[in-house]
């Protein structure tokens, strides 16, 4: 459960202190009385505080002064400023000054409760921005690689051509080909590449949440809103709404979201009237979409709507031109991230990471380049180092045998070549062996004694 949120009350007067403390304890939220600037200062120093509702007029230090040396040095906490005066002029200066509301000290209850609400929530939204926008900076970090595969270069110069322009675009793919990448492509070379790219993967949302998720949901609108949210929709608002696997919506929330492109506009869960949004929407699924379709799981509307701009990605095995720059991408971030000197991979190891079909596609490459860079000590990356599982099942695919060797015996030649350098590289410890591997130590010895292998003095240790 959310913590109450803590408001410093700021005024000289005890009545209205004690008032506004009343006020606020039956809004849900947690009241901080200060009499003064100064000790509003102090409190800050040591307290943890979401909003301070700041007197104008108050002896000794004023409230203006108050709220310059809150903006300078505590400039994450939001302040609306009280007063008896109704003058214009005194609340444009506040609000030049930091302030984000101005509330004349002729409130009723309802009506404070509601400016402190509306203030909490916008520091919330924008607080939440800056996290997306840190992590989008992230992404731009690691640039996309975009290979030499015509299949790829194909896709490149799709997503240029459309990325200035204000259509909706559905990237298809196997799970791991990048799809989230793509997007993050396109909005980085859009106009919209200053505002905020907003992810939202649909299934790793409960059902039930799904729709607060997407479209936000004001204060009491079912039970345990207790405070109004905004979905990532209105926090993608001015920049790109991504989102991934767009086959497993809803029904129900189809219609909505079909509303949503149609109109530009969406309402909050609870909310009675529409709020227009200025955003591109791209979607991603590894689903057939139009077998959906025929099935009545997806509304052939919503799919029209969505196919404006389709793009395919290939799957890994469909352009093994790029695996040697990708492995080598990966490599190089991984050796970054670590503080190390950049790896690089032996043509064997090469030759085996382009043999291989690569199930799990860029993501599987990725996470096999991470483990090579945390486990491997070496700055060059043998076939040895590889998983085994990986190097085996490379070693079965089709490629030039000599004249009458089997498949079977190919295989098994690979092996025992495999399990030899490996054995090497670990001054043939069988125990360091069957790790590097990851594989069982009785495994292994099988497979050594089947193949005659560290037999004798090979520097066997158990």
């Amino acid at each position: 459960m959310l913590r109450p949120a803590t408001v410093l009350v700021v005024d000289d007067e005890p009545n209205i202190r004690q008032n506004i403390h009343f006020i606020l304890e039956k809004g849900g939220m947690k009241p901080l009385p200060a009499a003064s600037g100064e000790e509003a200062l102090q409190l800050l120093r040591t307290t943890a505080v979401d909003l301070v509702l700041l007197d104008v007029q108050m002896p000794g230090m004023g409230g203006m002064e108050a709220l310059r040396l809150m903006r300078e040095r505590h400039p994450d906490v939001g302040v609306i400023m009280l007063s008896v005066l109704k003058e214009i002029a005194v609340a444009v200066e506040a609000m030049h000054t930091g302030a984000l509301d101005y509330v004349t000290k002729d409130f009723s209850p309802p009506e404070l409760i509601a400016r402190v609400r509306k203030t909490l929530a916008q520091q919330r939204a924008g607080r939440e921005l800056e996290r997306l926008h840190d992590v989008e900076a992230t992404h731009v970090a690691r640039p996309m690689i975009s290979g030499s595969a015509p299949r790829m270069r194909g896709v490149l110069q799709v997503a240029e051509k459309i990325a200035s322009k204000p259509v909706t675009v559905l990237i298809t793919g196997d799970s791991g080909t990048g799809k989230e990448v793509l997007a993050r492509y396109i909005h980085a070379r859009s106009d919209r590449k200053t505002g905020p790219f907003v992810a939202v993967n649909v299934p790793g949302v409960p059902a039930g949440l799904l729709e607060s998720e997407l479209f936000g949901h004001e204060r009491g609108s079912f039970t345990g809103a207790d405070r109004q949210k905004l979905g990532k929709f209105e926090l993608a608002n001015g920049g790109t709404l991504f989102l991934d696997e767009i086959g497993d919506l809803a029904l129900d929330l189809q219609s909505k979201f079909l509303r949503t492109l149609q109109e530009h506009d969406i309402e909050r869960v609870g909310g009675e009237k529409p709020i227009h949004l200025d955003l591109r929407v791209i979607c991603a699924t590894n689903r057939d979409l139009a077998r959906l379709v025929q099935e009545g799981r997806f509304r052939e509307d919503l799919y029209w709507r969505l196919k404006v701009v389709p793009i395919e990605l290939p799957p890994l095995r469909d352009r093994r031109e790029d695996i040697r720059d990708l492995a080598q991408h990966f490599l190089a971030r991984n050796a970054a991230e670590h503080g190390r000197a950049p790896q690089t991979l032996a043509d064997g190891a090469l030759q085996l990471l382009e043999r291989y079909r690569w199930p799990g596609n860029i993501r599987e490459l990725e996470n096999i380049m991470a483990r090579m860079a945390a486990i491997c000590d070496s700055q060059v990356i043998e076939e040895s180092d590889l998983p085994y599982d990986l190097a085996l099942e490379a070693s079965a695919e089709p490629q030039e045998k000599s004249e009458g060797q089997s498949l079977d015996a190919a295989i098994l030649a690979f092996e025992k070549s495999f399990l030899r350098k490996a054995l090497k590289k670990n001054q043939w410890n069988k125990k360091a062996t069957a790790a590097q591997l990851g594989m069982g130590y009785s495994t292994l010895k099988s497979k050594l004694k089947s193949y005659g292998i560290g037999v004798g003095g090979d520097g066997d240790e158990d």
